[in-house]
């Protein structure tokens, strides 16, 4: 693997313009590691980094809203030397993009939304995230996050089929401070809807989704894509939420068609 580390919570091979991978809740950087090493054998430069309260990077100080990840994730490439990229969100990583882009679109050579949406929170949504607070703040530990998400994260067949992808999500999930996890739930719940954002990209978007993600279902990728002017929309069969987990070699076969358009 071509991928070092620079400093805690980073991962990072650059050699020019960098792929920019932004992770799911209550996931890490470490989500990554199937497209981060493909693409790394390849010779194209990656950067996967931990927001603050996940993987190895402590909590935030203050309550954060999306737009402080978002800027934790541009002081990151600066500080790297980075002046363009292509962004890959998935999940909490779709909003912290969509983010990204309000604050700075010139940074963006490209955006890959997979198993994501850019509305804003339904009311139905924000009380569960509030469910979710309080189950944690309860248990001091976020072992009701893992719970709540692992059968949302995968398939039926891969959780009988394929128990080592379970248990290294749930590895992941682990290394979360429960501190981290409320602190993104309450961002996540308060954030803006990013719709009118979609139709002011230039560039070509490519939009991920797993057939049978109950979280952020094809509809909702559909209707993104729509509203894109150069979107391509593909869709994998057999995956969930977590489909860059759940059917790697397929989510990276789309990964560098699309890239070799905007590399």
């Amino acid at each position: 693997m071509l991928t070092h580390s620079l400093s805690t919570g980073l991962d990072v091979a650059l050699h020019g313009p960098a792929v920019v991978f932004l992770h799911a809740f209550p996931m890490n950087r470490r989500m990554w590691r199937p497209q981060v090493e493909a693409l790394a054998e390849s010779g194209i430069p990656c950067v996967a980094l931990d927001y603050p309260g996940f993987g190895d990077v402590p909590p935030w100080p203050f309550p954060p809203t999306i737009d402080d990840y978002a800027r934790y994730v541009l002081d990151a490439l600066e500080a790297l030397g980075v002046p363009q990229a292509v962004f890959v969100g998935l999940s909490m990583g779709g909003y912290v993009a969509l983010a990204l882009y309000r604050q700075a679109p010139d940074r963006f050579r490209g955006l890959v939304l997979a198993d994501t949406r850019a509305t804003a929170d339904t009311e139905a949504a924000r009380e569960r995230r509030f469910q979710l607070i309080e189950a944690t703040r309860r248990a001091r530990s976020v072992e009701p996050l893992v719970e709540a998400h692992i059968d949302k994260f995968f398939t039926s067949r891969t959780r009988t089929e394929r128990p080592a992808v379970i248990q290294e999500a749930e590895r992941l999930m682990r290394m979360a401070s429960p501190i981290g996890a409320i602190q993104a739930l309450w961002a996540m719940a308060d954030r803006p809807d990013s719709t009118d954002l979609l139709a002011r990209m230039d560039f070509p978007v490519l939009v991920i989704v797993g057939a049978e993600d109950p979280l952020t279902p094809p509809t909702e990728a559909q209707a993104m894509a729509e509203r894109i002017l150069q979107a391509d929309l593909v869709v994998l069969p057999e995956a969930a939420h977590l489909a860059n987990m759940e059917r790697p070699e397929a989510f990276n076969e789309a990964l560098r068609k699309y890239l070799t358009r905007v590399l």
